[in-house]
């Protein structure tokens, strides 16, 4: 039984002895790893230290790839940057080509502002405008915008809308006075309403003449006189010597070989004229015809054709002076056209209207002669055109300088009796046309 007891004892014991065993072998394993312990931690060093590496290498990788991330931010920044600063200064540039364009516009407002006031003011006090006095014919029952259609035809203004405008401010429309008054351009408009608004002098009586085409000046300046309009030798001097701003005059030179300056420029028409009419109101009405009888499309096609204004109306006096319809017209002008450009071979243009206007008209009015005037005019002794028009030629003579047949005439000459034409192109065709047109015999009668 006591064995029994002593195994059980022992049985008993051993437990707690286990669990003192256990505590032991905790704290030895603790303190001090056994061998198998340091022969796994061999193989688990090593992979610790390639793991290591690997993370190194990692981490090596991560701080490159950072860095190139972070330069391709600083780029990307870069780049978002440039395009805020361009897009800010496209915004700036926008706005400052807007504030310019708006200065621009505002002072160009302002300076045609300042232009109109100016033309405006010029104008309603007449300032820079001739004194030359004329007489305004108002008809009866004429209201203030015909009234000022007649005194900007007449001269006296230049914007008839202005003078309008200022009558009604003034309260002057339905008082102005019929007849005939005595005004002048640098007239204030306040000056010319109260013309207009006393009694006209008395009623002149007027005259209808008709000038035909052709006139030679000193004959047109006689049909005055014998109308009674103004003296012919005080109109020729005024006619010569006087500007009225008209555009064409220009173009009208001055020449020591021409005769009268203005000869061609009497535009052949039907005038109205007052009796005894001073002088400067009748050359400017006949001036002022002319600028509006030639028209732009005249000047452009004598720009075409390489001639001046001078140059077209002499050449049409001549042409008119030669022919009378406008198809003979056309024709007789392309024989001189097709001469004056081949001067070699013809020098001479052979007219005898230029021969006439010597003997007739310069050598009877030449104060002092002058050979070599009269030979400038004559064409069978001066090459080219004459210095000046022999006659005033009507608009058919001058669109046929204009617009003149193309052929290839060099001769022309008429029957006198019937008025036919012949041309020809050789000197031996001339010659048989000469016996047609029974200006001399025929040599084999």
């Amino acid at each position: 039984m006591d064995e029994k007891k002593d195994n059980v004892t022992e049985f008993a014991d051993t437990p707690e002895e286990d669990k003192e065993t256990e505590k032991t072998s905790e704290v030895a394993d603790r303190s001090s790893p056994d061998t198998s312990a340091d022969n796994k931690s061999a193989p688990d060093n090593e992979t610790d230290d390639s793991v290591a590496e690997d993370d190194e290498d990692i981490y090596d990788d991560e701080e490159g790839d950072g860095e190139e991330d972070e330069e391709a931010e600083a780029e990307r920044l870069e780049i978002k940057e440039k395009r805020r600063k361009d897009k800010r200064k496209k915004k700036t540039h926008g706005r400052l080509i807007f504030a310019l364009i708006m200065v621009t516009l505002v002072i160009s407002l302002a300076v045609l502002g300042a232009v109109a006031v100016i033309t405006v003011s010029s104008e309603i006090l007449g300032m820079g405008r001739s004194d030359t006095e004329f007489s305004v014919e108002i008809p009866e029952n004429s209201g203030t915008e015909a009234i000022a259609n007649i005194l900007h035809s007449e001269g006296i203004i230049e914007r008839p809308v202005i003078f309008r405008i200022y009558s009604k401010l003034k309260g002057a429309d339905g008082t102005y006075i019929a007849g005939s008054h005595k005004l002048n351009p640098n007239m204030t408009y306040g000056d010319i309403i109260e013309a207009l608004q006393k009694d006209a002098i008395n009623p002149r009586e007027f005259v209808n003449i008709t000038f035909p085409e052709g006139i030679r000046l000193i004959d047109a300046a006689q049909k005055l006189e014998d109308a009674g309009v103004c003296d012919a030798d005080e109109f020729i001097r005024v006619f010569n010597s006087t500007t009225f701003g008209f555009d064409f005059e220009k173009q009208v030179k001055s020449s020591s070989k021409k005769f009268y300056k203005m000869e061609g420029y009497f535009f052949p028409d039907t005038y109205q004229f007052y009796l005894e009419e001073d002088p400067k109101n009748v050359a400017k009405k006949v001036c002022k015809n002319f600028e509006y009888k030639v028209t732009p499309d005249m000047y452009g096609r004598m720009e075409d054709l390489g001639m001046t204004l001078d140059e077209t109306i002499t050449l049409a006096s001549i042409v008119q002076a030669e022919a009378s319809s406008s198809i003979d017209m056309k024709l007789v002008s392309s024989v001189f056209h097709n001469r004056l450009n081949n001067p070699d071979q013809f020098p001479l243009l052979q007219s005898d209207p230029t021969t006439n206007y010597v003997e007739e008209v310069i050598k009877p009015n030449l104060e002092i002669y002058s050979q070599s005037m009269c030979d400038a005019y004559d064409t069978y002794k001066g090459g080219g055109l004459p210095p000046g028009a022999i006659c005033n030629p009507g608009i058919e003579a001058i669109q046929a300088v204009l617009y003149p047949r193309e052929t290839d005439y060099y001769y022309f000459c008429s029957d006198l009796d019937t008025g036919e034409f012949f041309f020809a192109t050789t000197l031996d065709e001339h010659e048989a046309n000469l016996v047609k047109a029974h200006l001399v015999a025929d040599s084999d009668e």
